[in-house]
C-alpha cells in the first residue's frame, strides 16, 4: 500500500472518530489506544486475517443485530 492511501485511511478514521465519538468515549478510547501497539497479527484466527474490510463490517453488523456481542 502506497504512503497516499495509508495516509488517506488515517484521515478517515481520524475524521469519523473527531465527529462521531462523544466525549468521554474519546477518553476511554485513548486510555486503551496503547493497546494497538501490543497487537500482533498472529493473536487473531485465521479467518479474521482472511476476511475483506467489507466482510468484516457485515459480519459485525449482523452479529449486533443478532445481539451476538458482548460490549
Amino acid at each position: 500500500m502506497n504512503d497516499n492511501s495509508t495516509q488517506e485511511i488515517i484521515d478517515f478514521i481520524n475524521i469519523m472518530y473527531h465527529e462521531q465519538v462523544p466525549g468521554p468515549v474519546k477518553f476511554v478510547v485513548k486510555r486503551k489506544a496503547k493497546k494497538i501497539e501490543k497487537l500482533s497479527l498472529d493473536d487473531f484466527p485465521k479467518s479474521f486475517r482472511s476476511c475483506t474490510v467489507e466482510e468484516l463490517i457485515l459480519i459485525l453488523k449482523d452479529a449486533h443485530d443478532k445481539k451476538l456481542l458482548h460490549f
